[in-house]
């Protein structure tokens, strides 16, 4: 498991004290309204989405990364999370179902965090899980993700139906990626940084 660091970011992989913060992100109303449907989620779904977080993480080598943004003398700022999914046990002979995945508070969006995060985790992905292409399912109507998307380098490939809604899909490539300024990488257990 590897920490990512950026000029204003720290993406690190979930743990179970996390709880909390997850359940925060998920009842704050602008994410209800964005990916809950309208409906705010119960501590015990929340808890349940983070161990699916964790557990992605022991299966694959790669997930979601919590994600704080840097604040001169203060502590970090939790914003979100942002990271890669895959549905089943990610086969490198087979990278097609692996996508890209941003939730962030209203207080962490429009500020750039997201395209921030989203070009580190994709080019950790490019450069040292190997992959190929990622993937990212839009809905029609979100401008902002739309947006944010094409600036990481996402490109458009077609409408079609992802989790019962009617999306966008987008992928990106090593060769349409735009990379992070000044990327770390920090192999979580030993805490030695890597510099892109």
């Amino acid at each position: 498991m590897h920490i990512l660091e950026t000029p204003r970011l720290i993406l690190r992989p979930p743990s179970h004290s996390d709880e909390l913060l997850l359940h925060g992100l998920h009842s704050d109303p602008f994410v209800v309204n964005a990916f809950g449907g309208g409906v705010y989620p119960t501590t015990e779904q929340s808890k349940a989405e983070l161990l699916q977080f964790i557990n992605h993480w022991q299966q694959n080598r790669f997930g979601l990364w919590m994600l704080f943004v840097k604040d001169e003398g203060q502590v970090r700022k939790f914003a979100g999370y942002c990271g890669l999914k895959c549905s089943g046990s990610y086969l490198p002979e087979d990278p097609k179902n692996v996508q890209m995945v941003t939730c962030l508070h209203l207080a962490a969006s429009g500020k750039g965090v997201a395209v921030e995060a989203g070009r580190a985790v994709v080019q950790f992905a490019f450069e040292y899980l190997k992959i190929k292409k990622v993937n990212v399912f839009i809905l029609k109507n979100n401008t902002r993700s739309l947006i944010k998307n094409v600036k990481i380098g996402f490109y458009y490939v077609r409408d079609t139906i992802h989790k019962d809604r009617s999306m966008r899909c987008f992928e990106i490539s090593p060769a349409t990626a735009v990379k992070s300024d000044n990327l770390l990488v920090f192999d979580y257990k030993k805490s030695e940084a890597v510099r892109n």
